[in-house]
């Protein structure tokens, strides 16, 4: 007997009391992945399904999702400037901040149900090298597959850019067959995040594995997430803000004041009624696209890079999010951002995985 997963009701819970799955993260970076599981997700209306609100939250036009019974009790990265965002913002839980290769020599891990997390992808993009499996970070891969081994989850699941499905060697192939061979069935699916309401042309790549004695009934397409076709443009994310020269919120006054240049990466100027570019895991600001002045900002004149909030917004980084220290405002939350999973795609995941657990239980 087939098991019916749309039929199947989601329960969502108003109180996280009493959490009722534990997810350990890996490569957490700032908590995009681990805030659509188990923190607040807030966005701009148009970007989801009236069933999937909560209620509004203090940024006009922008809306508190329901929340998913999730509990993050391990994270990990190595970048420093990620992790202080994360404790910046409450999103830090039990995170360590060293290689996971380290971490899995030294000890163990809490017990949990799901784990998750977007291993290195840079040497599989088509905006790098492409050095793949040649790199040491490229194999980092094969450690989430070893605490997978260690820990038997119920569900994992690894995000990565689609750069895995058009390198030579087959590299999808074979990170399928390593998770595969410590005992589950692996799929992946291809997502468009212009497609499910954020409003950025990002493609990635989401791998996800249920544990063989949980199988049972499973549909064929038992990974594929198809909630929330929508589409949503840039603009809505934009319409609040204010110009970085009279805005008090310190994250919008921080953007480079590089030029623009006659051609290369970071010239083409972001229209309020067009999707985001891609927020890149290597940029620093200077090679972020431009955004055209419009809407609210008919006023401002001129052009300039985007600043470090309208990255974030363009990721779906909640609106009042903290993304630098209080006292002094840096350019260094770039990088951290560009490395995230947008929390509404971590969001419409953790729906699918919660679906998962509930259906084989």
């Amino acid at each position: 007997m087939k098991i019916d997963l749309t039929a199947r009701p989601i329960v969502f819970y108003k109180t996280m009391s009493h959490p009722t799955y534990k997810v350990i993260s890996l490569f957490s970076g700032m908590g995009g992945m681990d805030t659509g599981f188990a923190e607040q997700v807030v966005v701009h209306r148009a970007s989801v399904e009236e069933g999937l609100i909560e209620g509004p939250s203090s940024t006009p036009e922008f809306v508190r999702l329901k929340r998913l019974p999730f509990e993050t009790v391990f994270q990990n990265d190595i970048l420093p400037q990620a992790k202080r965002i994360a404790e910046l913002n409450g999103w830090a839980h039990n995170y360590q901040l060293k290689d996971i290769r380290e971490l899995l020599k030294e000890g163990t891990f809490p017990e949990a149900q799901v784990i998750t997390g977007g291993f290195p992808c840079q040497d599989f993009s088509h905006a790098g090298k492409r050095q793949g499996f040649e790199s040491s970070r490229g194999t980092l891969y094969q450690s989430y597959v070893e605490l997978v081994a260690k820990v038997r989850p119920i569900v994992f699941v690894a995000e990565n850019v689609n750069g895995l499905l058009t390198m030579a060697g087959n590299p999808i192939g074979k990170i399928v067959a390593d998770f595969a061979a410590v005992g589950y069935e692996v799929n992946y699916q291809l997502i468009k995040c212009e497609e499910f309401g954020i409003p950025q042309t990002r493609w990635r790549v989401i791998i996800m594995g249920i544990r063989l004695d949980k199988r049972g009934g499973l549909p064929e397409d038992w990974n594929i997430i198809s909630e929330n076709k929508r589409t949503c443009t840039v603009g809505h994310y934009f319409k609040h803000l204010l110009e970085p020269s009279v805005t008090t919120d310190p994250a919008q006054k921080v953007y480079s004041k590089a030029a623009r240049l006659a051609k290369g990466q970071g010239q083409k100027e972001v229209g309020l009624d067009e999707f985001g570019p891609t927020m890149r895991a290597e940029h620093h600001g200077n090679i972020e696209f431009r955004r055209i002045t419009g809407g609210k900002n008919e006023d401002a004149g001129g052009e300039r890079r985007l600043t470090l909030r309208e990255a974030a917004l363009i990721q779906t980084f909640p609106p009042d999010c903290v993304l630098t220290e209080p006292a002094r405002a840096t350019s260094k939350a770039y990088k951290p951002i560009g490395n995230a999973v947008p929390p509404l795609l971590g969001y419409l995941i953790g729906r699918k995985v919660q679906q998962l657990l509930e259906a084989v239980e």
